[in-house]
């Protein structure tokens, strides 16, 4: 088997496991799944709105579950755990479930996609498109789009910190796609760079080393004229060397007077 198959092969299986899963799960509102293959087995974490009735009834549910990914997905030991969704309206798949849903109802469309982007909007979000894309009015079909803050739409950063979701309203007129993406508040894109701001000099700290350092020098500068004045001969000593010869010249003057 090539390199190109073994892909396609586990992407064939990514797809047959979700859509699986989101029809065990559709009751318990179901968000995603992550698989971590260890050594040991394989730890699979489910995302449900309602943890309670994926649960099941003293675990029939999560044990029915385990059975089946090991039987037909072929998953070696797997271990599931049920993870709640805190903030649903962050959650793509789980906002397209309920557009779809709304629109089976029989709402318009206009008035689910702008409510369902204000609830959005309001939960934090940074970013958020919903596009309706069917038979929404008359005999063709067409597209609307419902937008509101900054998303990423390309690149490694809308795949990884954009959460996308997929549903299907089926209609009188026809089937009806729902795609949403999300935004959450939380991410850190590579692009943003956050600059500190530099404290004051009273909020930094007790820390004054610097006046103590200038004190030190301060008391060093002095003392150098005091050596360069040590080397050179002092007024007082030039004074004495020069009255030397006078003294002479006086007692020789004398000793001439005494002679004469």
């Amino acid at each position: 088997m090539s390199l190109e198959d073994v892909f396609i092969k586990k992407a064939k299986i990514n797809a047959q496991l979700e859509e699986f899963l989101e029809n065990e799960l559709e009751k318990a509102g179901y968000g995603g799944v992550d698989i971590q293959r260890t050594p040991m087995g394989s730890r699979v974490t489910l995302y449900v709105e309602r943890p309670g009735v994926a649960i099941g009834r003293k675990g029939r549910t999560v044990q029915d579950l385990t059975d089946k990914l090991e039987r037909e997905f072929d998953i070696e030991n797997p271990q599931i755990e049920v993870s709640e969704i805190e903030i649903p309206e962050f959650n793509a798949p789980i906002m397209a479930k309920r557009i779809a849903f709304l629109l089976t109802r029989g709402l318009y469309f206009r008035r689910v996609g702008y409510g369902t982007l204000r609830r959005i909007m309001e939960a934090g979000a940074r970013g958020a498109e919903i596009v309706i894309s069917g038979k929404l009015t008359g005999d063709y079909a067409r597209e609307e789009r419902f937008y509101d803050g900054y998303l990423k739409k390309v690149g490694e950063p809308a795949s990884r910190l954009v959460s996308t979701g997929y549903a299907v309203a089926n209609l009188r007129a026809g089937s009806v796609g729902v795609k949403v993406r999300i935004m959450p508040p939380d991410v850190e894109l590579p692009d943003e760079v956050k600059i500190k701001e530099k404290l004051a000099p009273e909020e930094e700290g007790p820390e004054e080393e610097a006046p103590e350092e200038v004190e030190e020098v301060s008391e060093e500068l002095p003392e150098e004229p005091k050596e360069k004045a040590e080397e050179e001969p002092k007024p007082e000593e030039e004074g004495e060397l020069e009255e030397e010869p006078e003294e002479t010249l006086k007692e020789e003057s004398e000793e001439n007077k005494e002679e004469d």
